[in-house]
């Protein structure tokens, strides 16, 4: 039977409770992410102001630094979600080095179906909005099947077509509604924490957007792996009760 939407909810807070250590140098390096994004922003603007530089060579270089930033913080979202896998089938986590080197076979894949899905689902969108949501749930799981399963591009989506076909709306409430209810609990958070900075603090107003935007990437880190958790399950709960036989390419 497919596993609930409460379920879900509560396997993955249970899940990050047990094992949110393992992830916290991927949650170290998002949040040093964050920081370097405002180092590099501050640091740009210094120079523009201060220095004789090229206002064209220091954005080119403030944008290439933060592209890497991008990519850095993709790779180590695409290892969180590898190890979400290995913990679910009570494996072993190989070091942090090892886990980016393990992972990083599924980079142009996985850059390769978000391509694709992007197309098909505006394609879709563009003929009618109807045929635009039902790609997005019918291929919303290739990237991990892609991560968990070794599947090329074109059996990524066949894979999660077959997970997904005979139970579409089954599948699209468990794939949103955790997300809309983890997402609401997490504005409420912020919406408290950001409360008592001003109360303590009194920043000026540009000082109170910079808080709420390191803030943002701050929650956004220490949960990523809450939100893995809740298509991880998902993911494997589907595989494990099929409607349609599922052949995985090895």
């Amino acid at each position: 039977m497919l596993i609930t939407t409460s379920e879900i909810i509560e396997q993955s807070l249970d899940n990050y409770a047990r094992t949110w250590r393992k992830f916290a140098p991927l949650m170290a390096i998002l949040i040093a992410i964050v920081a370097l994004r405002y180092v590099i922003g501050i640091g740009g603007i210094f120079l523009n102001a201060d220095t004789k530089l090229s206002t064209a060579l220091i954005d080119l270089v403030s944008a290439i630094l933060l592209f890497g930033l991008f990519f850095i913080g993709f790779w180590t979202s695409i290892v969180a979600t590898k190890n979400s896998a290995i913990l679910y089938t009570q494996g072993s986590l190989s070091t942090l080095k090892k886990s980016f080197l393990d992972t990083k076979k599924y980079l142009l894949p996985i850059i390769g179906v978000s391509i694709l899905y992007a197309i098909i689902c505006m394609v879709g969108s563009v003929l009618l909005l109807l045929p635009g949501l039902i790609f997005g749930i019918w291929y919303y799981l290739a990237t991990f099947a892609v991560i968990f399963d070794n599947n090329k591009i074109l059996e990524s989506l066949k894979t999660s077509k077959n997970l997904v076909i005979g139970r579409w709306w089954s599948m699209a409430f468990r794939i949103v509604t955790p997300k809309i209810l983890l997402v609401i609990a997490l504005v409420i958070i912020k919406m408290l924490c950001l409360t008592a900075l001003n109360q303590i603090f009194k920043p000026s107003d540009i000082q109170y957007e910079m808080m709420i935007q390191i803030i943002n990437g701050i929650v956004t880190a220490l949960t990523l792996p809450i939100f893995i958790w809740t298509d991880t399950l998902l993911y494997f709960s589907a595989k494990e009760n099929p409607l349609q036989p599922i052949t995985t390419i090895k």
